[in-house]
């Protein structure tokens, strides 16, 4: 997925993120999720549930050990409840496509390039319609683990 596509993305999620007040939220529960890739926890991955309730997808960020608890309208407030589709994303800069500015382009000093991200895991994980993965939040405390493969 191209920086732009990301960046996009991201405007989208946070125009939708912002629409509605409080009387628009639906009910959250708490989430804790536990993602590892290779046998070994994924620090740094982004996890989002997404339902086709409400806009708001719930997002957190592992930590070292893999885990992350869930954020919907407020820290650490869960999911929505009821059937969710999950999305998870390890992305880095693709320092291959960098290139360093030259003297004759001058002036476009102050314009730095769009880089693009490489994903460090598989990117069918990225997508709702592609990762496969879905989870039922109930009301009460739930608790998720994700083993991402290669295929």
């Amino acid at each position: 997925m191209t920086y732009r596509k990301m960046l996009a993305t991201g405007f989208f999620i946070f125009v939708i993120g912002c629409s509605g007040g409080d009387g628009d939220e639906r009910p959250t529960a708490p989430v804790e999720i536990t993602v590892t890739y290779k046998g070994r926890p994924l620090e740094g991955a982004i996890v989002q549930f997404i339902t086709v309730q409400d806009p708001h997808p719930a997002t957190g960020t592992t930590d070292s050990a893999g885990k992350c608890s869930l954020t919907t309208y407020r820290p650490n407030d869960g999911a929505i409840v009821g059937e969710n589709l999950v999305t998870i994303t390890k992305h880095e800069i693709d320092k291959t496509n960098i290139k360093p500015v030259k003297p004759e382009d001058q002036d476009l000093i102050g314009v730095s390039p769009i880089p693009t991200l490489k994903s460090l895991i598989p990117e069918k994980y990225s997508a709702p319609g592609s990762s496969g993965l879905k989870e039922d939040v109930k009301k009460g405390k739930n608790t998720f683990s994700f083993e991402l493969k290669d295929k």
